[in-house]
């Protein structure tokens, strides 16, 4: 299925990391930490990814579904019209025969004169027509009911493969799901390792937010209004809000209360929209991060995004040169 194959390369290139040795000091937790962070990151989109593939896939298999019933009365109806013209043909074929009208050589025997063989036959091939008529009506439904067996066979064989897709894809959500739990916690006791000075440098420095009020209208101006909202909440792994958030759970929500409606994960954002070149760039884009995309904020103006960056972070401005852009979007 085309699904599984989607699949497969979605999570091919993410097999179960290997636990690393726990460090010595917190200068060798701080280095852990950002690796544990980058991973952690990575397997939460991964996550948000397969909880959208699995959406999708559930509401094609309930129109799958639906098209069985009606697939299946199809086949009633047309086996219905068959063993009405199949008995109509029957009828004319016992009447053919009980009555004699067999050929045009009975016809010719039969007769008393050459305008009453002229009679007869006029007569037979009248019914000729009809049995021929009716026959012709019959091989068509039977046709017609052959058709339509295959096409609600088809219906129930696509309606099975895509349950059974959408289970694959379910269990590939709580794969994801524990493999991320397992390095946000792993994330969570290294920072908790780290004095409140790493933990403040960690973080980097408040950029403050653009110099100037945010002006103009459009959905990504709106989600910016929205988002400042937002500022100091509590960034949590998986949050969408409204009170904690991860970073695509913030943008997902700024832009859902502006009136648009984005995939979860950060890396199907990155698909929406129109591109746009960092030189170009305006308030309400997306901007994008790291390969593969794992990292989503808004941009605001000056150099500057609002996002929920981290584990052990807040909502809060950041610089876009923080991390490696990758791309932006504009809705």
């Amino acid at each position: 299925m085309v699904l599984l194959a989607v699949m497969a390369m979605l999570f091919a290139t993410s097999p179960a990391v290997a636990q690393p040795a726990p460090p010595e000091d917190a200068a060798g937790a701080a280095a852990q930490l950002k690796q544990v962070q980058e991973e952690a990151e990575g397997l939460t989109e991964e996550w948000h990814a397969a909880k959208d593939t699995f959406a999708a896939r559930q509401s094609e298999l309930a129109e799958l579904q639906a098209a069985v019933e009606p697939a299946r009365a199809a086949v009633d109806s047309a086996r219905a019209e068959e063993e009405k013209f199949r008995a109509q043909v029957d009828a004319m074929a016992m009447s053919a025969f009980e009555s004699g009208n067999l050929d045009q050589l009975n016809a010719l025997l039969a007769s008393g004169s050459p305008q009453e063989f002229l009679d007869q036959m006029s007569a037979l091939e009248t019914v000729a027509m009809d049995y021929r008529e009716a026959l012709d009506q019959l091989l068509a439904t039977v046709d017609d009911t052959a058709r339509k067996q295959a096409e609600a066979d088809a219906a129930v064989s696509r309606a099975q493969g895509a349950a059974d897709e959408a289970a694959q894809a379910e269990e590939e959500i709580e794969n994801r799901k524990r493999d991320a739990e397992k390095r946000i916690d792993e994330a969570e006791r290294l920072l908790d390792r780290l004095t409140p000075e790493e933990q403040r440098a960690r973080r980097g420095s408040d950029v403050g937010g653009p110099s100037g009020p945010i002006t103009g209208s459009g959905a990504g101006v709106e989600a910016i209004r929205f988002a400042q909202q937002m500022l100091g909440k509590p960034y949590r792994w998986g949050a969408e809000g409204p009170g904690s958030f991860d970073c695509s759970g913030l943008t997902s929500w700024a832009f859902k209360e502006a009136g648009v409606t984005l995939p979860r994960s950060s890396s199907q954002q990155a698909r929406v929209g129109s591109p746009v070149s960092s030189s170009e760039l305006r308030p309400g884009d997306l901007v994008f991060f790291n390969s593969p995309v794992s990292h989503v904020g808004i941009y605001v103006g000056d150099g500057k995004m609002i996002n929920a960056p981290q584990t052990g972070d807040v909502v809060k401005y950041s610089s876009i040169t923080s991390r490696k852009l990758a791309s932006a979007r504009r809705l």
